[in-house]
């Protein structure tokens, strides 16, 4: 065997266990597009308390996307499911307003609120017109940490108001927006919070 086929054969290992290399390393798993699951897109009812005097009939989604990060959401059943939307989200319509369900990931040298703080915070100010905090706190619901942060904004020359709640998780953080015009705001409140509390993360199955 010469050393120009000997060479070739070398090279031709080389590739093939660098590339087995890859297909089983945690790197090849993040360039891997998730899809949704038709599963994701159908809901069941489930009649949740609103407050201490009303209760709701409302949609229970449950995420299986991505099998790290199941989750549960509940949304009013004549909230308008937006479709065609990415793998791990909703985004929900009704009057005057919108509330969304995502994933984000965090990065691994930072914490979920040094993150909220320093960056994603930051990011608001910049690409929403007059941006103002009204209130940030924690809370901690079912042993996961959540950090809440309501703001106003003006879009399209009207004000709104936004809650934006940041759910700790093992692999990624779950992110729910919830927004409607500020005069509105107080009417949806109590709704919005439930929506918040109704996350849950789950095992996968």
């Amino acid at each position: 065997m010469n050393k120009v086929v000997i060479s070739i054969f070398a090279f031709a290992l080389l590739a093939l266990g660098g590339l087995t290399a890859y297909t089983f390393s945690p790197l090849s798993k993040k360039n891997v597009v998730p899809q949704v699951n038709p599963v994701s897109l159908v809901p069941t009812e489930n009649n949740i308390p609103i407050n201490s005097t009303s209760s709701a009939v409302l949609d229970v989604y449950h995420n299986r996307d991505m099998a790290e990060n199941y989750y549960t959401v509940s949304v009013p059943k004549n909230w308008k499911l937006e479709p065609n939307k990415p793998a791990g989200s909703y985004t929900f319509l009704f009057p005057n307003g919108t509330c969304t369900a995502e994933l984000m990931d965090v990065p691994d040298n930072s914490t979920l609120e040094l993150y909220i703080l320093s960056q994603d915070e930051s990011a608001l100010k910049h690409s929403l017109s007059h941006y103002s905090r009204t209130n940030y706190q924690k809370i901690s619901i079912d042993g996961n940490e959540i950090y809440q942060l309501t703001y106003t904004s003006i879009t399209s020359r009207i004000l709104s108001k936004t809650v934006r709640a940041y759910i700790s998780g093992q692999d990624r953080a779950g992110l729910l927006t919830c927004s409607s015009a500020q005069d509105t705001f107080t009417q949806y409140s109590s709704v919005f919070d439930a929506v918040i509390k109704s996350f849950k993360w789950e095992n996968s199955k």
